[in-house]
């Protein structure tokens, strides 16, 4: 089941990379980035993913990015996290600190760089030390 979940997404994320990103909805990308964030399918009802369009409505909305690009950037950097410090980040994770920490005008990528700086740095590399320490930046 998950190699049939991995395919899918991959297959959404090729879809995402060949132009077919502005056609994604927010209701779509809310619900493939919960997915993937936990693991699982999820169905567009679930609460989850309510609370996901919620945050990404509102990022979007200070950003001026849309929902498809900072799906993809909160991707780009939990990966990143991933590859280079071993550390597990879901998509949901970097979403909850563009929500909390973006400032409208603010590049989604200067949060983002500074949440994974946070969440290095955390002694314990967890996402609350990491929304800890952001928050005694502000």
């Amino acid at each position: 089941m998950k190699q049939v979940f991995a395919l899918i997404s991959l297959a959404s994320l090729l879809a995402m990379s060949c132009g077919g990103a502005a056609a994604m909805s927010t209701d779509s990308v809310a619900q493939e980035m919960t997915s993937l964030s936990l693991d699982h399918p999820v169905a567009a009802d679930d609460p989850v993913v309510s609370e996901t369009r919620v945050m990404l409505e509102q990022v979007s909305k200070r950003s001026g990015d849309d929902a498809t690009a900072i799906f993809a950037a909160c991707r780009r950097y939990a990966g990143h996290l991933r590859d280079a410090a071993h550390i597990r980040a879901s998509q949901l994770e970097l979403l909850a600190a563009l929500d909390t920490y973006g400032k409208t005008g603010q590049s989604i990528n200067d949060t983002l760089q500074a949440y994974v700086a946070a969440r290095k740095a955390a002694a314990d590399k967890t996402h609350a030390a990491a929304m800890a320490a952001l928050a005694g930046q502000k």
